[in-house]
């Protein structure tokens, strides 16, 4: 190739690097053993219904994302977000041996945003919880373990066909406003009528010198028809600064309970989230020799469960160790408290800053149900974190 070609070449390279140069490349890869001897590990439970306690090699959320923007002037920017959920242990997070992760699983977006009023951005979405809050949920760990606040953040999420409004920050406070269609719209087939799944989530936040507090507000639509969550409240406030690391964290839940009757036996489900204990309940009414019917639980009854979290952390230089504690109260279903459906969670963790991107991070979990049918869970778990 002659000197007139290579400049060519070049010249015609140069849009297109001068493109690529907006465009931000992050992400975090991240992932350890982990020992785990829980009701959602792969392992399953055994012939007394006790779980099975497993090796495994786990990713703990990794993901790639990529980013840019433009100026549109005065102040007006363009903004948009590609981001995606990988494993690096080799399986789509079912433990199947294949990974299936598709394009655009976490946080993508387009949208605008100016320098004096937010921004405003659609897409797959994160709720207000999920990205902006779980102060008191800062450690690393699969969806099999308990050595984090897995059972406490389980609403934390995305949704799909969304729109979100994000206020500037004044004087320490903000907000943010999400709202997801449902597309779907669904038969009722108890009513014939067609279901509507939209979603609003509020978020409130107030920051000051290390000082925090955090207010989160979502609702779901006809929940009465799908079995599903209706209200969810979670409230965060705490201290991050001068090594110290302070949350506390509180949580109301309610929905309604779907139950299914085989054999003449009726027990509980829980499709949607809305009781961190389903087998509790179901252990409990086992146990009481309940009888336990449809219509005497049926989707016309508000589910409520109420929970309580403090994470306190302190560094010392590159170490930072971690005490979690969680309270999950009785869940109260048509107003009546069911006894002993609650738990208490601790987990201890502690983790080793290598350098600024990369950390060895370690933890132990413990759940101990208040039902004496079911076994205490426990996790242990030893890995790496690197983020670019």
């Amino acid at each position: 190739m002659n000197k007139t070609h290579i400049a060519l070449a070049i010249a015609a390279l140069m849009p297109a690097a001068a493109a690529m140069a907006d465009v931000t490349i992050y992400g975090e890869i991240r992932g350890g053993y982990e020992y785990n001897k829980t009701y959602n590990s792969s392992a399953g439970v055994d012939a007394n219904g006790k779980p099975q306690g497993t090796s495994q090699i786990n990713d703990w959320t990794s993901r790639i994302g990529f980013k840019g923007n433009e100026d549109l002037g005065n102040g007006l920017k363009a903004i948009w977000q590609v981001e995606n959920r990988v494993h690096i242990d080799g399986t789509n997070g079912n433990k199947n041996g294949s990974s299936s992760d598709s394009f655009a699983t976490r946080d993508s977006f387009i949208g605008l945003a100016g320098d004096n009023w937010g921004k405003v951005r659609l897409g797959r979405l994160s709720n207000y919880a999920n990205d902006m809050m779980e102060q008191v949920d800062p450690g690393f760990y699969s969806d099999e373990s308990v050595g984090g606040l897995g059972m406490f953040t389980r609403l934390d999420g995305r949704q799909n066909n969304s729109i979100r409004y994000d206020s500037p920050n004044w004087y320490g406070f903000s907000f943010a406003f999400l709202y997801g269609a449902d597309e779907n719209r669904k038969i009722d087939p108890n009513s014939g009528s067609r279901t509507n799944n939209q979603t609003w989530n509020l978020g409130l936040s107030y920051e000051n010198s290390g000082f925090f507090g955090k207010y989160n507000y979502q609702n779901w639509g006809d929940a009465d028809k799908r079995g599903g969550v209706k209200n969810w409240h979670r409230l965060e406030a705490g201290y991050n600064a001068n090594n110290l690391y302070v949350a506390l964290g509180y949580q109301q839940i309610e929905g309604y309970l779907a139950t299914s009757t085989t054999g003449g036996v009726t027990t509980f489900t829980d499709d949607a989230g809305v009781v961190y204990n389903v087998n509790a309940l179901n252990a409990y009414a086992k146990s009481a020799n309940a009888q336990i019917t449809a219509a005497s639980f049926d989707t016309t009854q508000r589910i409520k469960t109420k929970e309580a979290a403090l994470t306190v952390g302190y560094t010392f230089g590159s170490l930072t160790p971690y005490f979690s504690y969680v309270k999950g109260y009785d869940v109260s279903v048509g107003g009546n408290n069911f006894s002993n459906s609650g738990y208490d969670q601790f987990v201890l963790a502690l983790d080793y800053s290598l350098s600024k991107r990369t950390d060895v991070y370690t933890s132990y979990g413990n759940v101990k149900w208040k039902d004496g049918a079911l076994a205490r869970e426990n996790s242990f778990g030893l890995g790496l974190v690197h983020r670019f």
